[in-house]
């Protein structure tokens, strides 16, 4: 294949202009966690303002998965029968989810791609409330967000990404390393373009180029560390997969870095195991 392949690729030309805006439900919702006083009826506001994921929500709420007796008829009644923070978790993943489609099947399995990424999210909010240190839904978005350069790099070069895997699969690399080798850049950094290109804070790009190795992400080490460690915990735990046909390994040094044990780290896979399935049967309704 040859590292000459760096030459052909520009990381920003493979960003469409359909992939390049985030909805700007997405952009609002991302505002909204990040202000503590955001009430019930702000986020109720904000999804309303988009009628077809609105409406996604409402069948979501209404379908036999859940059994209410009564119809749910609003995004509020939604809200207070299943919880805020479910419907915000299904509202921004429907949102990103629309954004990708067409991603070859012999690359990715775009169910097993999402489940794996609804399992770090879940995860890494876990692991941010054990901390007490960072927004843990903030942390969630982040899990989702992780592997979407992957994404980016299945739909827009297939042939090379094929290539690519199958070298990491018969040389047993990982995919970030084989990536920045050959195309002179990796999924992580990929994804970070993307986020950089929706205009989300600063904190999210920065982190995501990171995830692989986070002791490289400065003053962002923590929440790239919490990040990282969820990503690696949904594969030990088989938890859907991004494409990467080996098991990352973590990082050496990096629970010391935050201050988890490993007690601590067992203990939030358990949680994750048992929040997991709950989580993504109402994403595949």
């Amino acid at each position: 294949m040859g590292k000459s392949m760096s030459r052909q690729f520009n990381p920003r030309d493979l960003i469409t202009e359909n992939l390049a805006t985030a909805p700007a439900v997405f952009h609002h919702l991302q505002t909204a966690l990040a202000d503590p006083n955001t009430t019930f009826e702000d986020y109720a506001e904000i999804i309303q303002a988009d009628t077809s994921l609105a409406a996604r929500l409402l069948k979501i709420a209404n379908s036999p998965f859940f059994g209410f007796e009564s119809k749910v008829q609003s995004i509020t009644h939604a809200m207070s029968v299943i919880g805020l923070e479910q419907i915000i978790d299904l509202a921004l993943a429907s949102l990103v989810m629309d954004k990708f489609q067409g991603i070859p099947k012999e690359l990715v399995l775009v169910d097993a791609f999402w489940r794996h990424s609804i399992a770090t999210g879940i995860c890494a909010r876990l692991i941010a409330r054990h901390l007490e240190k960072h927004n843990a839904e903030l942390a969630y978005l982040m899990g989702l967000l992780h592997d979407l350069g992957s994404l980016i790099l299945y739909r827009q070069i297939p042939v090379q990404s094929r290539l690519i895997i199958s070298e990491a699969e018969a040389d047993g690399r990982h995919l970030f390393d084989l990536e920045r080798e050959i195309l002179g850049f990796n999924h992580s950094e990929m994804g970070a373009l993307l986020l950089m290109e929706w205009g989300l804070p600063p904190v999210f790009y920065e982190t995501i180029a990171h995830i692989h190795q986070p002791s490289r992400a400065g003053e962002n080490r923590e929440i790239a560390t919490i990040i990282h460690l969820a990503d690696c915990a949904a594969y030990f735990m088989g938890l859907g997969t991004s494409g990467e046909p080996g098991q990352p390994e973590v990082e050496p040094g990096s629970l010391n870095a935050i201050g988890l044990s490993n007690e601590d780290f067992a203990g939030i896979q358990d949680k994750t195991l048992g929040q997991y399935s709950y989580t993504v049967e109402m994403y595949l309704i």
